[in-house]
């Protein structure tokens, strides 16, 4: 097989782009089909494109199995999420979380408040999806209670999450990062604090601010007075219930692997949805008088199905209404269409032939920061894949620093800048499709908004130029 062109390299690229755009500009139900099928053209397009250059069908099918393999996990934590989801939304576990959040939450400090809350359990959990999956889930709803855009709160969200999951000595990317880069995992997350420090207090200055203004914007103390009233009509309220993600959060400390704890999550919460909610049980199952029959329907629906309790008020059945993990098939659907793309991309030899050229133009610092941050996006881009697009640039770019002198820890914050907190922002990527799915809020919608997950690139970028935050050994731009 030859190896393509750097132009017939970046088409099935532009080609996606161009689709995607079409999609938003249209107004098509993006998430339904639209970016699937954009995806699968692009596919189609590098296929073509790698056939003419000499490869089989064999080499395409074996690298879309690669590709495959390496989404798998996301796609069983993403099902995982929405059982984990629906059964806490029956047992009461998100509503009392709802219910005690308006006590204590106002809208003139719930932004940076979402951001510090989110930044505390991520830090503590080392995960960023964990953390979106449960306490995120509740502070979207409490934030739509306070009037709060949902787009803004799902930033705020993202933004701390993203953030914990970064430095945290417990995360698997702050993990890898260190480990490609060859790098003592607390001289990388010390490092990495350079930038990511000011990407954060910029971001927690820009949701103060805006917390200050939506503060006197459609703020009715009745109105909340109301959601808690029809919360505590239809649930149980209690604190005994906080001791499942209390426990949830312990299993994650412990390092316990993401799939059990989700299930272990889920299960706990149908038991306790059996023992408190039997008044809600009654209502979703249509009967006065509960069977086995009725009790397993029930419980097992909320994980896998569409749950939507009436509480009286339209708004606040819209927040409890879940849809288990069927409410995940257009995710999953969507990354299925994602690792196509990136399998047909990398057995054309399309990534190899763009990186090359990357690589063929570098020689000083800060053009090897802005091409290895790029590079990072541009594998998020293609493989749809945060993993993927922290190792193949480490191990490309490795030893290009290695031969300039350059501190490797330069490398893994620049890995982490550029691939970790980037990923979220791709709608087709398996962060950004997964997120998007549970918090309920397009990746579009939200993507101004997480402030710094698309500031942390942009510092570590400006900073390699301007000659700040770097180690001064072997310095030159």
């Amino acid at each position: 097989m030859q190896k393509p062109t750097l132009l017939q390299s970046v088409a099935p690229i532009l080609t996606l782009l161009v689709l995607i755009s079409l999609n938003l500009l249209t107004g098509e139900d993006t998430m339904g089909g639209a970016n699937q099928l954009s995806l699968l053209i692009a596919a189609f397009v590098a296929g073509g494109i790698a056939i003419l250059r000499g490869a089989t069908w064999k080499n395409i099918t074996d690298g879309i199995s690669r590709s495959f393999a390496t989404a798998v996990p996301a796609m069983l934590i993403l099902l995982m999420v929405g059982a984990l989801s629906g059964s806490w939304m029956t047992s009461g576990i998100i509503p009392t979380m709802i219910y005690y959040g308006l006590e204590v939450l106002r809208p003139e400090f719930f932004l940076p408040a979402t951001v510090i809350i989110t930044i505390i359990i991520s830090l503590a959990t080392g995960s960023s999806w964990s953390t979106i999956a449960t306490i995120g889930v509740a502070l979207i709803a409490v934030g739509n209670a306070l009037g709060i855009d949902s787009a803004w709160t799902a930033g705020a969200i993202i933004s701390g999450a993203y953030f914990g999951d970064k430095v945290s000595p417990l995360s698997d990317t702050t993990n890898l990062a260190s480990t490609v880069a060859e790098v003592e995992l607390f001289d990388h997350i010390r490092f990495m604090m350079r930038t990511t420090l000011p990407s954060i207090l910029l971001t927690i200055a820009a949701f103060t601010v805006m917390g200050l203004w939506a503060g006197g914007v459609d703020t009715n103390p009745d109105s909340v007075a109301d959601y808690q009233a029809a919360m505590s009509s239809t649930y149980r309220i209690s604190g005994w219930l906080m001791l499942i993600p209390l426990l949830v959060v312990g299993l994650i400390v412990r390092r316990m692997p993401a799939v059990p704890v989700l299930l272990i999550g889920s299960f706990a919460a149908v038991v306790a949805a059996a023992i408190a909610q039997q008044p809600l049980l009654h209502q979703i199952a249509g009967v006065e008088e509960m069977t086995w029959s009725n009790y397993y329907d029930v419980l097992t629906r909320c994980m896998y199905g569409s749950m939507e309790p009436s509480t009286g008020i339209e708004a606040v059945d819209e927040l409890v209404a879940t849809g288990g993990m069927m409410g995940m098939m257009n995710t999953v659907w969507l990354i299925i269409s994602a690792m196509i793309f990136a399998g047909v991309m990398d057995a054309g030899g399309f990534i190899e032939s763009i990186t090359d050229a990357m690589l063929r133009s570098l020689s000083r610092r800060a053009p090897m920061v802005t091409a290895t941050t790029a590079s990072c996006l541009l594998f998020n881009l293609t493989t749809g894949d945060q993993y993927m697009s922290i190792v193949i640039p480490g191990k490309m770019f490795h030893s290009a620093f290695q031969r300039k002198g350059y501190d490797p820890c330069l490398l893994s914050r620049t890995l982490e800048d550029g691939a970790t907190a980037t990923s979220v922002l791709i709608p087709w990527n398996t962060c950004g499709a997964t997120q998007a799915a549970v918090l309920g809020v397009a990746t579009a919608a939200y993507f101004p908004f997480a402030f710094f997950c698309w500031l942390s690139p942009l510092i570590t970028i400006l900073f390699a130029w301007l000659g700040i935050g770097q180690r001064r050994k072997g310095y030159n731009l």
